[in-house]
């Protein structure tokens, strides 16, 4: 081998096989080798001393807005925030605006947000038009996304046209995307129990953001719980390839390990925000962390899954609204759209878990790089380091201290609910394909770097 593109060398690489001392060459994006050390010349050489590479983080849940709500995000900034987070890889949501549950939509956001990431990425399709399924999935959607709750009172982000609340009609979805060979992503909730708690709830005036997580997650969570289990049912009997996001609950893993030890083709996706941010974050934030404030016990419950293997995926749901728009959340919650920005630094304070001893690094690497691959079928073209796969690599500095700040994102609405939190543990450099997109924190990738993947079928 005479040259390279890329040489970056003097760390440890994260690999299948374990992590060593070597280095990696990159030719035309992808990996060409992997060494205990030696090098051919490059084009171009970075050294690492004291660093670690792995795999690319993969985040297969953020909400760029785009289009339509483009004042809270738009494909730039939240491809820079994933970037600047260390993450290679995003999935959009299709409650944007129009939303996407029809050919015509999806192949129109395409024209819109294609040249304007810096990161490769996918889109979901919604299912509310079932007819429209399979031109969704001709079109290149990743999968098809099915939203169990709407808002009963903002009607956003939850948008009504994409809710799915009939079993029926759910069932019969999922026997026509098993049939199209693809998978549903399922956002759950019992939209009866959810409508019926805030009720009781305006009547008595008590709406504000603690009172919010009663309803919305049912009592013990019984609207999760009960979700879950249906989903878990009508996939088992259309045996059709599902992902459930959100979950959150111990019933909702208890359920779930028992449907995959039965052989059935499930998949849970883990909110680190959940595990994260506290009830005095949220006495604190407020509708900025609303619903996000779970119990010491609850979190504990997520912690122990996710080290004991039983969490397939975790995903940020970078969900952006502006400050100026949350601030009515003190008074009535249900009155704004819910969610927060996660992509600048979601990444950063799971690293400083990794540095506290609450998980590990191959914990991290499995379910932020590894399983989201393998959920999108684009495995081992990405989520691995190994010859042959796309050179999609970050590197982290476990050793970077400080404190996360909202001066420093590069989401459009300018602020993080790590707004403070001091960090042991950072992504320093993020490569899309061989091209270097952050470096130190300095998004430095152009706009249509990133590429569109299209969905895989099984």
């Amino acid at each position: 081998m005479s040259g390279v593109d890329l040489v970056i060398q003097g760390g440890e690489i994260m690999t299948p096989g374990g992590k060593f001392q070597g280095a990696i060459g990159v030719e035309e994006g992808k990996i060409a080798f992997i060494s205990n050390g030696w090098a051919p010349k490059a084009k171009k050489t970075i050294e690492i001393e004291g660093k670690i590479v792995v795999p690319g983080f993969i985040d297969t849940h953020v909400h760029f807005r785009d289009p339509g709500v483009t004042y809270k995000e738009d494909f730039a900034t939240g491809s820079m925030a994933a970037a600047a987070g260390g993450i290679t890889f995003v999935v959009d949501m299709p409650n944007t605006k129009p939303p996407v549950n029809t050919a015509e939509s999806f192949i129109k956001k395409l024209e819109v947000v294609r040249n304007k990431s810096l990161v490769d990425f996918a889109l979901y399709g919604a299912g509310t038009k079932m007819d429209e399924i399979p031109a969704i999935l001709d079109a290149g959607a990743t999968g098809i996304k099915l939203f169990m709750v709407t808002d009963p009172k903002a009607g956003y982000p939850h948008d009504p046209e994409l809710f799915t609340g009939d079993d029926g009609v759910l069932y019969d979805t999922l026997k026509r995307v098993k049939a199209e060979g693809s998978f549903c992503a399922i956002h759950p909730g019992n939209q009866e129990i959810f409508v019926h708690e805030s009720k009781k709830c305006w009547a008595a005036g008590t709406t504000r953001p603690k009172d919010f997580l009663a309803p919305y997650f049912g009592e013990n969570f019984i609207a999760d719980d009960t979700a879950i289990s249906t989903i878990i049912i009508l996939a088992s009997s259309a045996k059709t390839p599902t992902h459930i996001l959100h979950v959150r609950s111990e019933k909702g893993f208890k359920m779930a390990k028992m449907a995959k030890e039965a052989g059935e083709r499930i998949s849970i996706e883990v909110n680190p925000k959940y595990m994260l941010l506290t009830e005095k974050d949220m006495e604190r934030l407020g509708p900025l962390s609303t619903p996000y404030g779970l119990s010491e016990k609850a979190q504990n419950i997520l912690w122990q899954c996710l080290n004991a293997g039983e969490v397939d995926v975790l995903a940020s749901d970078h969900a952006p609204h502006t400050k100026e728009e949350m601030e009515p959340g003190w008074k009535d919650i249900w009155s704004i759209p819910f969610g927060n920005p996660q992509l600048d630094h979601v990444i950063t304070v799971m690293l400083s878990r990794v540095h506290e001893g609450g998980t590990s690094l191959e914990t991290l690497i499995r379910t932020y790089s590894e399983m989201p691959a393998k959920l999108l079928g684009i495995y081992p073209r990405k989520g691995v380091i190994q010859i042959g796969s796309d050179a999609d690599l970050t590197i982290i500095d476990l050793e970077a201290t400080g404190t996360l700040s909202d001066k420093e994102v590069y989401t459009k609405v300018g602020w993080s609910p790590y707004n403070g939190w001091k960090f042991s543990g950072r992504p320093v450099m993020t490569i899309v394909r061989g091209r270097v997109v952050m470096d130190q924190g300095r998004v430095r990738g152009e706009q249509g770097w990133g590429q569109f993947i299209p969905g895989v079928r099984r």
